[in-house]
């Protein structure tokens, strides 16, 4: 509804399968977008127009046996029960709106943005899966909220976490290993400034740190100890930079051998190009074809090589940097070690009074300072203790034989659905959970569509998430002709996962009868689709809400 334009429209949306119809500008779009705006995701390309008529939607929907009612209105979202009370509301996505949206229908997926700040990921990453939109879904995969789809590793996120190949455990270990992580880089910073206070206490002109002699060996054991945790983790530094080098040795030889087998491969090819269609060989006097095809073989091989070589280059660049990031930490310890060992070697000699006087001072110093860093190592070691223990339990979520299952499952059915549209997948056992690869023209989209369901079905068949209803905007998409537009609208309905509900727009459903469908259409004019004549009827829908949202009820 529009206050602005004092207009609005009512969309059914009880059938299990809906068909809604209208050519392009005349609204069936923006219909598919509101459901997701209503439910607090930003859908691709909202028209102008439409915000500027300051549009509210109110989305009525069946959830855990009940019913409920998603308001966007007056800048917020508000969740009402069937009985008009408000559950929850939020103005922020992220920070309001979103958690408590997570939280009503089970999600649990925690992500980390670039500020390393762990967060519920904004609604759309619940939706993701469902919804298919005709501003850029038909070209890719994981685009149907671009904006929303902001957080590091989006789209990886989302296939591991929606097919199942990692749980919800998982990724809250993931965050709390996150905050784990800021709290020991806390502390290793504490740690470092407190040994720096010290040492500059230490160099003090006129005494030595201490006078007392009880303290003096309860500062020697503290930096013996403290000399045995370095001289283990120098230890283990200096075997992964042993590893890393050794690893570096094998990628840099192995990318040389790319390099040389590249170098033959081009060689070859330019020989054969050079050569006439019929080649004698001067042994026998045979004749052989010099053929198109064979010259485009060696074209083939050697785009495979490039890639390889491409691959082992970049390798070999992270693992240089691996190792020089090691090797900085080595030299780090290297000079705690040289630094320790200058401290112990300090031999205590006989004070004067003045002596006395000044070390009594740097010694009450050196005692708060010492108990300090005491604490805060303890702390450190206790925050690494458990980061390591959240690794491992990472690594059980991560289960290599449930993974490989789901894999199989997701590629048997992408082959299957891509023969059904028509589609040539090549190497459907090496095929990606988190794309395809889209082939030109008109079998695009089918292979995007092929992908989506195959997709949805892994989904259902591994995970317990809530399940929301199948909505697919615009399928004709690349000029599909008179028979594959009707195939892949026959297969969205024909192959919904688990009898889910299904919602598809299109240009035109005539000449489409499928059983159980039922086609609508809307839109009066184009760039027009809410009216004038049902603004009084939803406006008195919306007015229970307005006066709770406006009350801050």
């Amino acid at each position: 509804m529009s206050q602005v334009e004092k207009r609005a429209l009512h969309v059914p949306l009880h059938s299990q399968k809906l068909l809604i119809q209208g050519a392009n500008g005349f609204g069936k779009s923006v219909i598919m977008k509101s459901l997701y705006e209503a439910l607090g995701a930003t859908p691709n390309k909202i028209d102008d127009r439409w915000k500027t008529a300051n549009v509210s939607s109110c989305l009525e929907f069946e959830f855990d046996d009940a019913t409920w009612f998603s308001v966007k209105a007056h800048g917020v979202h508000s969740l009402f029960n069937d009985k008009g009370d408000r559950q929850f509301w939020g103005q922020r996505l992220v920070k309001d709106w979103g958690p408590k949206l997570a939280e009503f229908f089970g999600f649990k997926l925690e992500m980390v943005d670039k500020d390393g700040e762990t967060l519920t990921p904004p609604p759309a990453y619940l939706f993701a899966p469902f919804y298919v939109d005709q501003d850029g879904s038909w070209d890719n995969t994981w685009v149907s909220f671009r904006k929303d789809f902001y957080l590091p590793e989006s789209a990886a996120t989302l296939a591991d976490y929606h097919s199942g190949i990692r749980p919800d455990g998982y990724y809250s270990t993931k965050a709390e290993l996150t905050k784990e992580k800021i709290a020991l880089s806390a502390l290793d910073t504490a740690v470092e400034t407190l040994r720096q206070a010290m040492t500059q206490i230490e160099e003090i002109e006129g005494a030595t740190p201490t006078y007392d002699l009880q303290e003096f060996a309860s500062e020697c054991d503290d930096l013996v100890a403290e000399s045995e945790r370095l001289l283990v983790l120098q230890a283990a530094h200096r075997r992964t930079v042993s590893d890393l080098h050794e690893e570096s040795h094998l990628v840099r030889a192995e990318a040389v051998l790319l390099r040389n087998a590249l170098t033959e491969m081009r060689g070859e090819f330019e020989i054969a190009s050079s050569l006439p269609r019929q080649v004698e060989c001067p042994t026998c006097g045979h004749e052989y074809q010099n053929s198109l095809v064979e010259r485009f073989a060696l074209i083939e091989d050697e785009g495979v090589l490039s890639k390889a070589l491409t691959d082992a280059q970049s390798k070999l660049e992270r693992l240089v940097e691996k190792e020089i990031a090691e090797r900085g930490k080595l030299d780090a310890i290297s000079a705690s070690l040289s630094r320790v060992q200058k401290i112990l070697e300090t031999q205590k000699q006989s004070l004067s009074l003045n002596d006395v006087l000044i070390a009594a001072g740097k010694t009450e110093a050196a005692k708060l300072l010492r108990v300090s860093l005491n604490e805060k190592i303890v702390a450190a070691d206790g925050a690494r203790t458990r980061a390591e223990s959240l690794r491992a339990a990472m690594n059980e979520f991560t289960d290599r034989a449930r993974k490989t299952e789901i894999m199989k499952f997701y590629r048997t059915r992408l082959s299957k659905y891509s023969q059904e549209l028509d589609v040539h997948l090549r190497d459907p056992e090496s095929q990606s959970i988190v794309s395809i690869n889209v082939a030109r023209g008109s079998e695009g989209p089918r292979a995007l569509l092929a992908y989506y369901y195959a997709f949805l079905h892994t989904k259902i068949a591994y995970t317990d998430n809530v399940r929301f209803p199948v909505v697919i905007d615009s399928p004709n998409q690349q000029g599909q002709d008179k028979v594959h537009l009707p195939q892949m609208v026959k297969f969205i309905f024909d192959h919904v996962p688990d009898d889910a509900q299904t919602i598809v727009a299109t240009e035109d459903a005539s000449g489409l009868d499928f059983e159980g469908v039922t086609i609508a259409t809307y839109g009066e004019a184009k760039r027009q689709v809410l009216r004038e004549k049902e603004f009084e009827r939803v406006k008195v829908v919306f007015d229970p809400f307005f006066q709770k949202i406006l009350a801050m009820d």
